[in-house]
């Protein structure tokens, strides 16, 4: 007996020592190590599951392993049997809960071993950390997708829509938001203030979600006020929890939609902050440099982005002002031709309608006005007979003082480029009866109109400027060089065009200066019941 009972003792000295040296050999392991029986319940954890995921061993010793694991895949397979040992070691990356609720990917490694006959078995999950480095595979690929995206978008709006879901989505944020700052257009201050305000916005599926970022999309803010207000002021980044997150996280709003986490990032040019982006998270995070360097990435590449843009913008806006500066002086197709040629441009068109137009004593009415009076007067008067240039798409060649000229068929050739200009010198009579009665002046006009071939065309290489030349422009000159106030003169070769649809008056035959004598007409409107 004395001797078994020594025997027993050096066992058990042999036993603890074991156990012991078991127990350091578990402590001294740098990955995190569980062990559970068959229905999953935790038996044993070693310290650096309780750093990794902030338990003591009394939280999780006797409980189910389901308090760290939310797979239920994963907890089926703790608890079924392995037939082999190719089975009973494998490897599955599984979503961890931290004691205060924030997620961290665990890489386990599973095998058994056998307790309490052949029958009973323990598992044994190592488990290594790859949150950062499954986090930063997630920024490089943000990263990339939102450059991709950029050189793919046309638009601030156009690019912004489909970025702000890859970033929710890549980053496993729930909602996200773009601000820019902008004059504020609904103060009456003399130099308008900045705020900003959400110009696009994205969530995952949600009404709650949806209805926070209505509200958003409706708000304007100034500098330091909310979450994208601080980071406006700050030009830094900032991350928030509920407890201590400013404005829209602690909204009832926020509540509803459960939101607990969320930050903002500048985006900015020089140290001026053009937008902010901010995040909103159901899920507790944890503040990671990793994730703030990504955003300065992403943030410098939507500033090149959005200046870009801008800068394209303002030239496109400048091209514009320019082409419609181009197109006053210059018919559209003959502006384009010019754009691809110096070539000097000169085309004959066979049939055409010349109008020229002359206000009666005009000299006399300018030595009555000051400078600034007479041009008004005229500007007030000729925008007029532009604008029904326009309407009747008709070409006006140019003004010279008080003289007016505006043609037909050319450079668009038309058919009914006489009627088109008789409409409109009729019109012309009725504007300038209605501009005298209003201003109290008795203007009167004559209007000389003549059908034939004419060359037009832009020649010299400075100060272009489309032109007429030919015999047809003559003699409609002379049309209202020697017409009658108030009437609209036109040639026999109008006439034979305008006939059928126009009343006349003969005039007879009247001495044209370099033709000789020539039948005209006196224009006096459209026949009744006739449509033109």
């Amino acid at each position: 007996m004395v001797q078994a009972s020594n025997e027993m003792s050096l066992l058990l000295q042999a036993l603890t020592a074991s156990k012991e040296y078991l127990n350091k050999i578990v402590t001294s392991i740098a990955d995190a190590l569980i062990v559970t029986n068959q229905e999953g319940i935790i038996k044993t954890v070693n310290q650096a599951t309780q750093d990794l995921l902030g338990y003591s061993q009394a939280d999780l010793i006797g409980q189910p392993i389901a308090i760290l694991v939310a797979d239920n895949n994963f907890l089926l397979q703790a608890i079924q049997p392995h037939t082999s040992q190719e089975d009973a070691c494998k490897e599955i990356e599984i979503v961890c809960r931290t004691s205060s609720g924030a997620k961290r990917l665990i890489a386990f490694s599973c095998s058994t071993i056998q307790t309490d006959g052949a029958n009973h078995q323990d598992f044994i999950y190592i488990g290594r950390d790859i949150t950062d480095r499954d986090r930063t595979q997630q920024r490089l690929m943000a990263q990339y997708t939102i450059a991709r995206l950029l050189s793919e978008a046309a638009t601030i709006a156009q690019a912004t829509t489909k970025i702000l879901p890859t970033l929710c989505q890549v980053l496993e944020w729930d909602l996200v938001e773009l601000w820019l700052a902008e004059e504020d257009q609904e103060t009456d201050a003399s130099t308008p203030l900045k705020v900003q305000r959400c110009i696009e916005a994205w969530s995952k599926s949600s009404l709650p979600l949806q209805e926070f970022i209505a509200i958003a999309q409706k708000t304007t803010l100034a500098m330091g006020i909310g979450l994208p207000g601080r980071v406006w002021a700050t030009g830094q980044p900032q991350w928030f929890t509920t407890a201590d997150a400013p404005g829209a996280l602690r909204s009832p709003l926020a509540a509803k939609a459960g939101l607990r986490a969320a930050c903002g990032f500048p985006v900015q040019s020089s140290g001026e902050v053009l937008g902010v982006i901010t995040f909103f998270s159901r899920e507790l995070k944890e503040p990671a440099q990793g994730l703030l360097q990504t955003m300065t990435v992403i943030g410098s590449q939507l500033e090149q982005f959005i200046q870009r843009k801008r800068t394209e913008a303002a030239l496109s806006k400048e091209q514009e002002q320019t082409e419609r500066l181009l197109l006053n002086v210059l018919p559209k197709p003959i502006a384009e031709r010019l754009k691809h040629s110096q070539e000097t441009i000169a085309e004959n068109f066979a049939d055409a309608t010349v109008l020229f137009a002359d206000l009666v004593d005009f000299t006399q009415i300018a030595a009555s006005l000051s400078p600034i009076e007479l041009v008004n007067l005229l500007n007030q008067i000729f925008s007029t007979f532009d604008r029904l240039s326009e309407h009747y798409d008709l070409e006006k060649i140019k003004t010279i003082g008080d003289a007016y000229m505006v043609v037909g068929g050319v450079p668009k050739q038309r058919p009914d480029h006489a009627q088109a200009i008789a409409a409109m010198a009729l019109e012309m009579q009725t504007e300038l009866a209605q501009f005298s009665t209003i201003n109290g002046r008795n203007l009167t006009m004559r209007i000389g109109i003549h059908s034939g071939p004419v060359i037009a065309g832009v020649i010299g290489i400075k100060k272009f400027i489309y032109d007429l030349w030919g015999d047809t422009v003559n003699i409609a000159s002379r049309m209202e060089s020697q017409g009658v106030a108030g009437q609209i003169q036109v040639t026999a070769s109008t006439y034979a065009r305008l006939q059928d649809h126009y009343a006349f008056k003969p005039r007879g035959c009247v001495p044209i200066k370099g033709k000789g004598r020539m039948h005209t007409y006196f224009l006096l409107g459209r026949k009744v019941g006739v449509t033109v």
